[in-house]
Order: C-alpha cells, then structure tokens, then sequence
C-alpha cells in the first residue's frame, strides 16, 4: 500500500533493511509529525523508481522495514534549496539520536536517505545517499526499536537543536557528542572505548596533569559501580591512553590473567558507551541540568559544587555492577 503523499510537498525519508523492532502495524505518526512506515512509500516499486534509483538500490530499498518520512507544503516543490537541506538534516539528526539508545541495532548496512518533491501526490526523487553505518559493541544486548524510544529520540532532538541555536555557548558538549558517534561508528572495540571516554572527558573536564585522578573521581557522580569504582574508570583511562599513544590496549590490563584481559577490555567498552549514552541523553532531556554545561566555566562550577548537591542535580546514576551480556 503506498503511502499518500501531500498535493505538494518537500519529503525526506531515511529507509532502513533489517532493523529489529517492535512497533505497531502499520502507518503511524510520531508526536511531531514524522511518520513511521514498514516499508518504502510507493506502491509501484519497479518503475519509476527503478529508472531513477538502479535496481540494485532499489533492491536495498525494498528490504527496508523501517522508514521514517518527513513532508513539508511547498509552493516550489522543484526548487532544490535550502528548505530540502534542513528537511534532511532534521531527519537525520533524529536517525542519529536515535542511536544514543544503548543497543539499537538496525543493520549490516547503512540506511538509505532519499529527498524529493511530491506534486499532486507523485513523489520525485532529488537525492540518495547513505547514512553512516554505526556497530554495535560486542556482547551489548540487542533491544529492539519501539514506539516510545522513536519519541523519545524526539526529545533528544530538540535539546540538541536548543544547544546548538546557539553557536557561542554548548561548543564542548556538542563536540563531545560528536564524538561519541564516532565511536558508535568505529567497528573495533579498542577505538570505540578511546572515543568513549572522550566523550565523557569532555563533560568531566579534567585540568592537564590531573586527568585520571579526575576523571575517576568525577565520573562516579554519574555512575554507581559499587567498590571498584576506581578500579573500573582507572582501567577505562587507561585504556583510553594506550589506544591515544599508538600501543596495543591489552597492555593497561596485564594484571589480569591472559585469558580474561580481551574480556575485560570488551567490559569497559560496554561500560563506557552505556555511560557515555545515559549521560548525553540526561543533557539532551534536562534543560536545567544542561544550564550547568553551557561553558568550560560553566562546566568547572559544576564540579566545584558539594557532592551532594552535584548529585542532586544529575539525579539517580547509571548502575555499571551489571556487566551487559549478548
């Protein structure tokens, strides 16, 4: 069944193959619009489409069982401009924010992202590209994609587009985000931990010379890890620095026996994304939690705040006791 298409719109969709979900069936809608659909929106697959596309894309295409479309009414649908970047952009910042989830796992292969115009309900295609490709670390649990997280994904997304209106102000945690995905992209376990703990140093701000003392001490205000919190954030600093400096990352772990060191490095990867994930997705949601990270200033304020008023603003943490198992 095609999906009915406004009179004259722009539309941007991102099409994903294989991704486990657990949705209604169905056409359906989020809370700002964004329609949710099971497969691609056209009802002739093979034609026009096929012209424009390729067949082996559009094969890829067809697979998809997972599309997020966006429209907007347009009286110059043809006109390729700026009103079709922003369409795209908001769609794809959403795909990525959807991947703060711990867990998500949507494919082998990158998704698809299409714009195009639609004028008396006929879609046309302007461009195709593919989205990033993000892994998932090995031995996480694979949760699937439901409704609720799709929403929530919404409001992830208007906190960062809340942080970014302001280029003068956000700068350390914007880039810090950007560098957890890049981790979440990264495909071997020791440059994803690396760009993990990155992205936490970036809300820790450690001062030169200070920087595992600090960030093993100010990273339990986000995370209860029981008695081996400093074993723990010691281990992952440590392997962050043997990644840094070229070397082998087994080599901050030599104190295990040689049989359990790739298992605990796999262990801190887990827990370092699970923090990393939980702790920007807590800044996405929290206006007023997210006022304390507005600058490097801000940031050091927070962490000359008693403990217990620290505490008190970043809420309830994020239990690390439990190791993830696929």
């Amino acid at each position: 069944m095609a999906h009915p298409f406004q009179e004259n719109s722009l539309f941007a969709l991102i099409a994903v193959s294989d991704a486990y979900t657990d949705l209604p069936e169905g056409h359906f809608q989020l809370s700002d619009g964004t329609w949710i659909l099971p497969h691609i929106p056209v009802a002739d697959n093979h034609g026009i489409w096929e012209e424009w596309l390729g067949s082996i894309r559009l094969k890829h295409l067809t697979e998809a069982n997972l599309v997020l479309l966006v429209e907007k009414p347009s009286d110059t649908p043809h006109f390729f401009g700026d009103e079709y970047l922003r369409l795209s952009h908001h769609l794809g910042r959403l795909f990525y924010l959807l991947h703060l989830g711990f867990g998500i796992d949507v494919s082998e292969d990158a998704a698809d992202r299409l714009t195009g115009f639609s004028v008396n309900g006929a879609p046309d295609i302007k461009s195709v590209e593919y989205m990033p490709r993000f892994y998932r670390t090995q031995g996480s649990s694979s949760i699937p994609i439901a409704q609720d997280w799709l929403e929530d994904s919404l409001v992830l997304r208007s906190g960062y587009g809340e942080m970014a209106s302001d280029k003068t102000q956000f700068r350390r945690i914007i880039r810090g985000l950007d560098t957890l995905f890049k981790g979440k992209k990264e495909e071997s376990g020791q440059d994803r931990l690396h760009q993990f703990v990155r992205a936490l140093e970036a809300l820790v701000l450690p001062k030169q010379g200070k920087s595992k003392k600090q960030f093993v001490r100010r990273c339990q205000t986000f995370a209860d890890v029981g008695d081996d919190a400093h074993a723990l954030f010691s281990e992952a600093y440590d392997l962050r620095s043997a990644t840094e400096h070229l070397n082998r990352w087994d080599k901050a772990v030599m104190s295990y026996r040689k049989g359990e060191r790739e298992a605990i490095c796999l262990q801190r990867t887990l827990q370092m994304e699970r923090l990393a994930c939980d702790a920007y997705s807590r800044l996405l949601r929290k206006p007023a939690l997210r006022d304390h990270f507005r600058t490097d200033d801000a940031i050091a304020e927070f962490w000359k705040l008693p403990n217990s008023q620290r505490c008190e603003l970043w809420g309830t943490r994020l239990d690390l006791t439990i190791a993830e198992q696929s």
